[in-house]
C-alpha cells in the first residue's frame, strides 16, 4: 500500500525485503503455555503480511515450522511451512533475510535484555531492524550508532515522527460516504485485529477494494504504515485515526478500523473511545471471548452481557445522528470444542438478535455479514 508523502510513512518498505521474525523463547507451544500472548505480533504477521517471511527464530521451540505451532490459524496460508530456526546464526546462513522483526514483547511493551546480543549480531550483519516495543531503538545512542555504523535502518513501529502534524479530532470522518467498520471489544487483547483482517479478506473476496486502518504495532508492521494510537498524547488519538481514514478515502470502497482496548477495561478505555470518535464508524462489530468473565485489567471489573455491551457502544457514538449500530458479534472461541462453541453461539444469537460467528472458524459467515454492506447507502 502506497503511503508516500504521508505523515505515517515508515522508513522501510518491507515488500522490498526478506524478513526474519525474532521471537526467542516465546513462539513454541511449550512457551505459549506460560506466555500465551507474547508472540501475538509474530502470529499476526505470519497470517496476514503480504511480504516475504524467511523464518522465525526461537531456540526453545521444539516445533520446526510455524504451522506446527499455529495449526488452524495458519492453515491454507503461505507461511504455514515457514521454518523455525534454533538461532539467528543458523537463520542467517540458510536464508537471504535482510530485516529482523522483533515479533514479541513482554507486558508493557518492553523488550527482553537477553535479546540484545542477537539484535547486535543482526545489525552487524547488515540487517535492518523493525520493532513494535515501547523502547525506541532509533533514539537510543547505542542502537542508532550501530545502525549508522552498518548503514542499516531502524523502524520503531510504535513511534510517530510526524505526530506534531496530527490534528485534534473533529469528527470529519462523518463526511465519508463509504462504510467504516470498527471492531470494538468486550475486553482488551481479545482478537479485534484478527476480526478486522478477516472482514477485510472477505470484502476483497466479494470484489470490494478494502482497507485495514492499522492502529496498533502488529497491524502497522503488517500493513507497512499507520500509527499506534496508545503511543500518542490523548488529545491526538481521535485525530490520528480520522487523518488515516481521510488520507485513504478516495482509494478504497470500505474501511475496517482495528479496534483497541475496551470501554470495559479500567486502563484502556481511553484508546477505545478515541477510536470511536475519530473513526465515526458507520457500523461496529463486537468481539467477545466467552470464557472471559472479568476484564484482564482487574478482577474487580466484571464484564457486561453481550446485550449491555452493544447498548453501551451504540450509545457513545458522535455525532449522535450517525446512529451507528453493532451489526454482528464475533467470538474468539479458541479453546472451545465444537459442541460447546455451537451452544454458546446459539445462545449469543438469541441474546443479541445479530449474526454471531468466529472469524477464524467460520469465514463463510464473515462474508455473509460483509455482503450486506455492499448495498448500504451512507
Amino acid at each position: 500500500m502506497s503511503v508516500k508523502g504521508s505523515i505515517f510513512e515508515p522508513p522501510i518498505d518491507l515488500r522490498n525485503h526478506s524478513s526474519l521474525i525474532y521471537a526467542e523463547g516465546v513462539f513454541g507451544l511449550d512457551s505459549r503455555k506460560k506466555f500465551s500472548m507474547r508472540a501475538k505480533t509474530a502470529d499476526g504477521i505470519l497470517r496476514y503480511a503480504d511480504y516475504e517471511i524467511a523464518g522465525v527464530v526461537d531456540s526453545q521451540s521444539r516445533e520446526k515450522t510455524a504451522g506446527e505451532v499455529l495449526r488452524d490459524y495458519l492453515a491454507g496460508r503461505e507461511n504455514f511451512k515457514t521454518p523455525i530456526f534454533s538461532d539467528l546464526k543458523e537463520a542467517r546462513q540458510k536464508t537471504n533475510a535482510d530485516v529482523l522483526i522483533l515479533g514479541a514483547a513482554r507486558e508493557g511493551g518492553a523488550f527482553p535484555k537477553e535479546w540484545e546480543k542477537d539484535i547486535e549480531l543482526a545489525m552487524n550483519s547488515k540487517m535492518h531492524l523493525v520493532s513494535g516495543t515501547h523502547f525506541s531503538f532509533a533514539k537510543d545512542e547505542r542502537w542508532s550508532g550501530l545502525a549508522k555504523k552498518n548503514n542499516v535502518l531502524i523502524w520503531d513501529a510504535r513511534m510517530v515522527s510526524g505526530s506534531f502534524k496530527i490534528p485534534v479530532g473533529s469528527a470529519r470522518a462523518y463526511y465519508m460516504k463509504k462504510p467504516v467498520v470498527l471492531t470494538v471489544g468486550m475486553d482488551a487483547a481479545i482478537g479485534k485485529m484478527t476480526v478486522a483482517y478477516e472482514m477485510s479478506v472477505a470484502a476483497k473476496g466479494l470484489g470490494m477494494k478494502s482497507c485495514v486502518i492499522p492502529t496498533g504495532q502488529t497491524a502497522i508492521i503488517i500493513e507497512g504504515w499507520g500509527v499506534s494510537i496508545d503511543a500518542l498524547p490523548a488529545d491526538f488519538m481521535a485525530g490520528a485515526v480520522e487523518t488515516m481514514l481521510l488520507e485513504k478515502e478516495e482509494d478504497f470502497d470500505i474501511f475496517f478500523v482495528e479496534g483497541q482496548g475496551s470501554l470495559f477495561h479500567p486502563a484502556f478505555s481511553n484508546t477505545c473511545i478515541s477510536l470511536i470518535h475519530g473513526a465515526v464508524p458507520t457500523h461496529m462489530v463486537l468481539v467477545h471471548r466467552p470464557q472471559r468473565e472479568h476484564s484482564i485489567g482487574s478482577k474487580l471489573v466484571k464484564l457486561p452481557s453481550i446485550k449491555e455491551a452493544i447498548y453501551q457502544y451504540e450509545g457513545i457514538i458522535l455525532p449522535r445522528y450517525r446512529n451507528a449500530k453493532v451489526i454482528a458479534v464475533a467470538l474468539n472461541s479458541s479453546g472451545m470444542g465444537d459442541e460447546e462453541y455451537s451452544k454458546y453461539k446459539e445462545s449469543a444469537e438469541k441474546e443479541s438478535g445479530l449474526p454471531v460467528f468466529d472469524a477464524v472458524r467460520e469465514r463463510g459467515a464473515v462474508a455473509g455479514v460483509i455482503s450486506n454492506l455492499k448495498s448500504v447507502s451512507i
